[in-house]
């Protein structure tokens, strides 16, 4: 049903602009993408579950790695950007890659490399609403998603923290002589854009009751794209393009030929090269404000 569908798309596609939020917080204070976003994704959940199997409570392991996630973007920007000039973006490309992937080693040596059962979760009750079927961890997660996307919508056009991070990402030598505290608000930056990550990946652990060590591969991927349609550095365009891609993807699945649903983003994203290469909030990189 159509309807059900549209769930289940709003669903996935709040995980990809979560994911997208991230990526374009740090792109667009710093010029550099994070690669170790998807593994953050993937260490949040992990965090919870090696809580959950030390004795500790569900509802605080979920807390202890949503905190673990956003405290590893701190050690994350020490190690891999703060180090790096910002003129060398391939330089943080690479360390945070590098950063990464010794996380998914750790979780593979941990764990192995086969997804493991997700054992926290939230009584939340279902609802029916005529034909349509929200579990509760659906509602859950949509409720947070759309939460957490406006409040930082709000904080980013409409708090002192958000002119902050929006001067740096104009001019960052600037911002420091009117009195910016920059690594202060970058640090900043990487404690939410992390947070968000793990967020993610304890929504999507939760909704389906696994969590493994390549997790986050497929939706960092594709939340690459989303924030090149959205437009490199747009808080708004990761929200829009997250959503739109995620229910896209999902009614594709549904009604479209099958088999051809997992390229459905990548045609999207070449069709937004060619009619507007510069993403739908895009005005050019130069220029951006987050």
């Amino acid at each position: 049903m159509f309807a059900q569908q549209l769930v289940n798309g709003l669903m996935l596609g709040s995980v990809y602009a979560l994911i997208g939020i991230g990526y374009t917080l740090v792109f667009g204070v710093l010029r550099m993408l994070n690669l170790a976003h998807a593994y953050i994704f993937m260490a949040g959940p992990c965090i919870t579950l090696g809580m959950v199997e030390a004795g500790v409570p569900a509802w605080l392991a979920l807390c202890l790695g949503l905190a673990g996630a956003a405290l590893l973007g701190v050690l994350l920007y020490l190690v891999a950007f703060k180090p790096i000039p910002r003129e060398h973006a391939l330089g943080g490309f690479v360390a945070s890659l590098a950063f990464g992937i010794v996380l998914q080693v750790i979780a593979v040596n941990k764990w192995g490399s086969l997804n493991k059962p997700f054992p926290a979760s939230l009584p939340l009750p279902d609802l029916n609403i005529g034909p349509i079927i929200l579990s509760g961890m659906q509602l859950g997660s949509l409720a947070i998603s759309a939460v957490m996307m406006l409040g930082l919508l709000y904080l980013i056009r409409s708090t002192r923290f958000g002119r902050n991070i929006r001067a740096i990402a104009l001019n960052p030598t600037a911002a420091s002589l009117l009195g910016v505290a920059v690594p202060r608000a970058v640090l900043l930056v990487f404690l939410l854009s992390s947070g968000l990550a793990g967020l993610a990946g304890i929504m999507v652990a939760m909704r389906f009751e696994t969590v493994g060590a390549y997790m986050g591969d497929t939706y960092a991927i594709k939340a690459l794209a989303v924030i090149i349609i959205g437009g490199l550095g747009d808080v708004r365009g990761a929200v829009f393009a997250g959503v739109l891609l995620g229910v896209c993807e999902v009614m594709f699945a549904a009604y479209g030929p099958p088999g051809w649903s997992e390229a459905f983003i990548w045609l999207f994203l070449i069709g937004v090269f060619l009619l507007k290469p510069e993403g739908i909030f895009g005005v050019g990189i130069k220029t951006r404000e987050i």
